[in-house]
C-alpha cells in the first residue's frame, strides 16, 4: 500500500519536474518562449472575450556583446540572471516575464485599464537600472532599449503583438538607446519603408548594380597623384547613382553590410592589381565602419582578397571614422592590431571632427590621419581654425603619420593646405571621385608626360 503511494507521488514529482523544465529557461528561471507563446495565446482569448487590453513589452539589453566579448560568457549569463531578478521586482503578480534567448527579454502587463500604468511599468524597468549590475566583483552599467505594443490596438494575435514590440523596441535602439517606445502607424510605415528598402539592397548585390569610383589623393610634394579613395556607389534603375549616405545605414541596419563589404574589399584589392600590372602602383583606401570592424569575418576577407590578386598589402588602406576609434576598447585595440600585421594601412577618417581627445593615437597602429572638411573649409577665413589644422598636421608628423587634407574644393584650400604642410590633399578642386578605367587612361598619360 505504502509502496503504491510513494511510487504515485514520485511519479507525480517527476512529471511536474519534467514539465517546469520544459517550461522554464534554465538560465534566468523565468518562462521560456514555449511557456510564452502558450501564456499569450489565452491571454488573448480571454482578453479578447472580456473585452480587456493587455501590453507586451521587449527588452533588449544595449551593448551585451560587448559585455560578453571584454568580460566572458560566465559574466554575461551572470548579468542576464542579475536582470531576470531586478525585472521581477517591477511587475505585479498577475504580469509574466519571459526570456526569448540571448539578451532578449518579454514582458507581458495584463489587465491594463490605462496607457500611464504601462509607460510606469517600462520607467520603472530604466530605474532598475540605474545602480551598476555587479557580477563576481565586476561592476556593469546595463541600458536597455523596450518596445510596447498593446492587444488589440496593435495586433490581435501574438505573432502581430510580438512583431509590433519588436518594431517599436529597434526603434528605440536606432535612436539613442536606453529608453522605452510604443508602437504606432508611423513605425509601421517606417518598418516597411526598411524592409523594402532591405529587399532593394540584396536584389542590387545579386544584380551587381553596386560600382567603385575613386577619387584621387594629390601628394603635395609634387609627385602627383599615386593614391586613390574608393567610393561606393549603387547604380539604382530609375533613380540613377545613388550616394552612400542614402543606403550604408539601410545595410548596416540589416546586415547586409557584412556582405557589401566583402565585395568592397575584393573589388578594391581586384583594382591595386589593375593598376599594378598598367605600371601604375596606386594605393586605395576603402571605408570601414564599426559594424565591418566588429565582424570576426573581417581580417579573413581581407587576407583571402590580398593572397587571390596577389598584391603588396601596403597598398590597400583602411580608413576608420574618429568615432570609432574614441572609444578605447581593448577588443577593438587588439583588432586594429591584428589587421595592422596583415601590412594594410590604418587611417582616421574625419579626424578633428568632434575636437575630441587625441590621446588614442598614441597606443593605436596607425598610418595616417584625415582632417575633417569641416575644419580645412575655415582655415582660409578663421584664424584660430587655420592654427589648430596647423597643429593637428604637426601632431601626425610628430607621430610619424602622413596627414590628408580632406574637402579641398578651391585653389586657395589647396594652396593653404601645402603651406601648411599636408602630405595630401583631396577633394573636388583634385578630382572628382572617377570610373577607375577613366582614371587609368589619365594616370597612364601622366606616365607617358613624366617620361
Amino acid at each position: 500500500m505504502w509502496s503504491v503511494w510513494y511510487a504515485w507521488m514520485f511519479r507525480i514529482n517527476h512529471v511536474g519536474k519534467l514539465n517546469r523544465i520544459a517550461m522554464e529557461d534554465p538560465l534566468t528561471a523565468t518562462l521560456n518562449r514555449r511557456a510564452l507563446d502558450l501564456h499569450v495565446d489565452k491571454l488573448i482569448a480571454r482578453s479578447r472575450r472580456e473585452e480587456k487590453q493587455f501590453a507586451v513589452i521587449f527588452l533588449d539589453l544595449d551593448e551585451f556583446k560587448r559585455i560578453n566579448d571584454s568580460l566572458g560568457h560566465r559574466i554575461g549569463d551572470g548579468v542576464l540572471v542579475e536582470c531576470a531578478v531586478r525585472f521581477k521586482r517591477v511587475l505585479r503578480d498577475s504580469d509574466m516575464i519571459a526570456r526569448m534567448g540571448g539578451d532578449e527579454f518579454i514582458l507581458v502587463l495584463d489587465d491594463i485599464k490605462e496607457m500611464h500604468a504601462v509607460s510606469t511599468t517600462a520607467r520603472r524597468v530604466l530605474e532598475a537600472f540605474e545602480q551598476p549590475v555587479v557580477v563576481s566583483g565586476e561592476s556593469i552599467q546595463v541600458r536597455l532599449s523596450i518596445g510596447v505594443s498593446i492587444f488589440p490596438t496593435n495586433g490581435e494575435t501574438r505573432e502581430a503583438l510580438f512583431h509590433a514590440a519588436d518594431i517599436a523596441m529597434y526603434h528605440i535602439k536606432e535612436h539613442g538607446k536606453n529608453g522605452y517606445g510604443f508602437f504606432n502607424d508611423e513605425l509601421n510605415h517606417e518598418n516597411e519603408r526598411n524592409v523594402s528598402m532591405d529587399r532593394a539592397l540584396r536584389d542590387a548585390l545579386k544584380a551587381g548594380q553596386f560600382e567603385l569610383y575613386y577619387q584621387p589623393k594629390y601628394a603635395l610634394d609634387g609627385v602627383g597623384v599615386r593614391e586613390v579613395e574608393a567610393l561606393i556607389r549603387w547604380n539604382r534603375p530609375g533613380y540613377g547613382l545613388v550616394l552612400p549616405s542614402e543606403f550604408i545605414i539601410h545595410a548596416e541596419r540589416s546586415g547586409l553590410i557584412h556582405e557589401l563589404g566583402t565585395w568592397v574589399i575584393d573589388q578594391a584589392c581586384r583594382q591595386i592589381r589593375i593598376f599594378s600590372d598598367s605600371g601604375v602602383a596606386t594605393a586605395v583606401s576603402i571605408n570601414i565602419s564599426a559594424v565591418q570592424l566588429s565582424h570576426r569575418d573581417l581580417q579573413a576577407d581581407l587576407k583571402k582578397a590580398l593572397q587571390k590578386y596577389g598584391i603588396r598589402p601596403e597598398l590597400l588602406e583602411l580608413e576608420i571614422a574618429e568615432a570609432i576609434l574614441l572609444k578605447h576598447s581593448p577588443i577593438l585595440t587588439q583588432r586594429l592590431h591584428d589587421l595592422k600585421g596583415l601590412g594594410v594601412r590604418l587611417a582616421v577618417d574625419g579626424f578633428g571632427r568632434a575636437y575630441s581627445s587625441m590621446g588614442y593615437m598614441t597606443h593605436l597602429p596607425l598610418d595616417r590621419i584625415k582632417i575633417d572638411r569641416s575644419l580645412i573649409n575655415d582655415i582660409l577665413i578663421n584664424p584660430k581654425n587655420r592654427e589648430l589644422v596647423s597643429a593637428m598636421i604637426a601632431l601626425g608628423h610628430v607621430l610619424n603619420m602622413s596627414v590628408v587634407a580632406e574637402g579641398v574644393e578651391v585653389s586657395g584650400l589647396f594652396e593653404e593646405s601645402k603651406r601648411l604642410h599636408a602630405d595630401l590633399a583631396q577633394g573636388y578642386y583634385v578630382s572628382e571621385p572617377k570610373k577607375a578605367n577613366v582614371l587609368m587612361v589619365e594616370f597612364l598619360k601622366e606616365c607617358t608626360r613624366a617620361a
